[in-house]
């Protein structure tokens, strides 16, 4: 794994001879299982290594702004879920982990981007429509198509102009979740996110921070909204002095999430896990 981290200027690599299929030692197999492999690069390169061909310079153009942090890394195989890249990332958290899930409307085509952390559980049905607005009845299913740019497994909020209804496209809006981006502000931790059509390569920012870049450039198309629910079953028996407690949680809100997270493994831990991500399940999703 090679990370290449967006600095002021150019270290640890000759720039004028730096090739990422024959350099980097995640890509060409040289170093393939060395973790953390660094590079410091300029928004120059950063453009020309990996967002000029899907026109993503508005997210160097941002970030240098800011002098918020920023990172590209590459992986020795390709991924697809978000528990591939947590695995690979030397035991990420998927929480740090954020998917683009798009869901598309059945009765005119129109396409939204549901954008949030790895939780375990799949969205809501029910909630996802009132967030979005919709009437009773209306039928999403995985998305047919995507804004331009992108391919299954690599799905991200990194949009175009031209994917918006607006400008003819298919695109409604991109929905981040409320809660995640008032505790990942004040967590202040890089996420993880696809982008373009790669499947050895991921972008690390902000989940906030990628939130207020959209909005800046897309506006109304970018919206805020408790897309994460937490929504469970509880049954629990006291008996000699013991208590059991079995939860089945159908949906997870973030703040839900991180507790599990900190409290798993501090007990006689058995586990069962499927690792079924949202994207492969291939029923339409209607929302009643």
């Amino acid at each position: 794994m090679s990370i290449y981290t967006l600095g002021e200027a150019c270290s640890g690599l000759e720039v004028d001879r730096f090739s990422l299929l024959e350099n980097d030692p995640s890509l060409n197999l040289d170093g393939a299982d060395a973790l953390g492999l660094k590079y410091q690069v300029d928004g120059d390169l950063l453009e020309k290594l990996f967002l000029a061909k899907y026109d993503l310079a508005y997210i160097r153009r941002f970030f240098e702004r800011s002098r918020k942090p920023l990172r590209v890394v590459s992986y020795p195989k390709e991924t697809n879920t978000c528990y591939e890249k947590a695995e690979i990332l030397s035991g990420w958290n998927p929480l740090n982990v954020v998917k683009a899930f798009y869901l598309e409307s059945l009765e005119n085509g129109n396409l939204y981007g549901i954008i949030v952390p790895e939780t375990g559980c799949f969205l809501d049905r029910d909630n996802v429509r009132e967030q979005l607005g919709l009437p009773e009845g209306v039928k999403l299913a995985k998305a047919t198509q995507l804004p331009e740019q992108m391919s299954y497994g690599t799905c991200s909020p990194f949009i175009q102009m031209e994917d918006l209804v607006e400008n003819g496209g298919k695109l409604k809006a991109i929905v981040f979740d409320r809660e995640t981006l008032i505790i990942k502000r004040q967590e202040n931790l890089l996420d993880d996110f696809s982008f373009g059509m790669e499947h050895r390569f991921s972008i690390q920012m902000n989940y906030f921070q990628c939130y207020k870049m959209l909005s800046e450039l897309f506006s109304s198309s970018i919206l805020e909204r408790d897309v994460l629910k937490l929504s469970f079953k509880e049954r629990l028996v006291r008996k000699k002095g013991r208590i059991k407690i079995d939860y089945e949680f159908r949906t997870l809100n973030y703040r839900s999430a991180r507790f599990i997270n900190e409290i798993h493994g501090y007990g006689d831990v058995s586990i069962v896990n499927d690792h079924v991500d949202e994207l492969m399940v291939p029923e339409v999703l209607t929302l009643q």
